[in-house]
């Protein structure tokens, strides 16, 4: 799964550094501390659904910030946000916990999933994703995320999270 992700960021001439690391899976592992991104912010990315919907959002934000769920829930006009299950992860993004992030889409072109992205993101030169498995991150340029998304006619939006 990584060596596709790899691959087809090859193919739309997006420069990238691959970063090994032990598993992480949230924000809250030590092992994060550990890691060298090599000045870039690494992301977390969280899988909501609205109440009773079938509706998914993957929340991307720099992993040190607080998803402010209440927001984002007010901006898209739903009813209260909870985070999907394992299922959906697996079903919607071809990936298990700890291993969602926007490169997901290489995996899964055809996910109906929207990704919100926080506006923060752009604010850092680079940024750092799991390419679909969490024992390595892929640092690139922010402003190359959109590319990514409209390569593959992902629905995105940016938003202050």
């Amino acid at each position: 799964m990584k060596e596709k992700v790899y691959d087809e960021l090859k193919k739309m001439n997006i420069e990238f550094e691959i970063v090994n690391h032990n598993a992480l899976y949230s924000e809250k592992d030590e092992e994060n501390k550990k890691v060298d991104f090599k000045g870039a912010k690494p992301c977390k990315n969280l899988l909501v659904k609205p109440e009773k919907s079938q509706n998914l959002y993957l929340i991307c934000l720099p992993l040190n910030k607080k998803a402010d769920l209440k927001k984002v829930q007010n901006h898209l006009n739903s009813k209260r946000l909870s985070f999907a299950k394992e299922e959906d992860l697996i079903q919607n993004l071809g990936v298990k916990s700890g291993s969602a992030s926007v490169l997901n889409i290489i995996e899964k072109p055809d996910t109906k999933v929207k990704f919100i992205l926080d506006t923060e993101m752009k604010e850092y030169e680079k940024v750092a994703f799991h390419p679909n498995d969490n024992t390595a991150s892929v640092i690139f340029n922010s402003n190359k995320i959109e590319k990514i998304l409209e390569n593959y006619n992902a629905e995105y939006e940016w938003i202050e999270i």
